[in-house]
């Protein structure tokens, strides 16, 4: 589903992710774990392209986008159509750790906005299509509420079903429950979790250890830009090889209980 090779980002002077090659497969769940500025973040936004890369290749479903312009170091370097961009964004969903519901509108106008604006669909059919993903997340009860009369787990909760509500191919997490007070984050996950079961292609940057090692299909370590050590969680987050993913790693273990 996603194939990138040698993806390069830099701002500026600052070199940010140095050629990173990945694979993930079709309905494949994969948790992305690293200390803060290893690059996580950046690379989900080169996914979809809210930062365009400096070079290497990004392809979804065999597609690669953009044309080659030229070389940066060992990569070819590209530039990108903004409509081409705009078709490839509606195909993925993704979902921030500031949920960025537009407050003048319903649960329900929330979720119908983005089928309605961005694809052109019928009201009636937004309408159909937000309230079945409302259903899916657990929340068409608040389809009428305002996002200030929720709690911060079901803000996310709704920013998922608009994510859901343009049919993605692929979804991409970035950090969703970090900002969320512990007794909220179960019900975040448990919605992640299910899209996952459901065969979902998912990418998902966090610190939620427990997730990644139940849920993932695989886990990549980011260290400095670029991938230190990834494998079945079984093997990385017990069994890790290299030592920023045991020093990253060690900081859980500290405190029992």
């Amino acid at each position: 589903m996603i194939e990138v090779k040698k993806l390069y980002k830099s701002f500026g002077s600052l070199d940010v992710l140095h050629g990173i090659d990945l694979v993930v497969e079709k309905g494949e769940t994969v948790c992305l774990l690293g200390s803060s500025g290893s690059g996580k973040s950046t690379f989900l936004r080169c996914l979809n392209f809210m930062e365009h890369p400096t070079a290497g290749s990004i392809a979804f479903d065999g597609k690669l986008l953009g044309r080659e312009t030229g070389l940066h170091l060992d990569a070819t370097t590209y530039k990108y159509d903004e409509r081409e961009l705009s078709r490839h964004r509606a195909s993925v969903g993704m979902v921030f750790q500031q949920f960025n519901l537009f407050p003048h509108m319903t649960v329900l106008q929330n979720v119908m906005e983005g089928p309605l604006t961005v694809k052109g669909h019928a009201r009636r059919d937004c309408k159909t299509i937000a309230r079945h993903q409302l259903e899916r997340v657990g929340l068409i009860d608040k389809s009428e509420v305002y996002p200030s009369r929720l709690s911060g787990g079901q803000q996310q909760r709704v920013a998922i079903a608009r994510s859901l509500a343009m049919e993605p191919d692929v979804m991409l997490f970035d950090e969703v429950t970090s900002s969320l007070d512990p007794e909220l984050v179960g019900e975040v996950l448990d919605t992640m979790q299910e899209l996952s079961s459901e065969g979902m292609t998912m990418m998902v940057v966090t610190h939620e250890l427990g997730f990644a090692y139940h849920v993932a299909d695989r886990v990549l370590f980011l260290h400095d830009g670029v991938i230190a050590e990834q494998g079945a969680p079984e093997d990385v987050l017990k069994n890790p090889k290299t030592d920023p993913v045991k020093a990253f790693l060690s900081g859980f273990n500290n405190f029992h209980f």
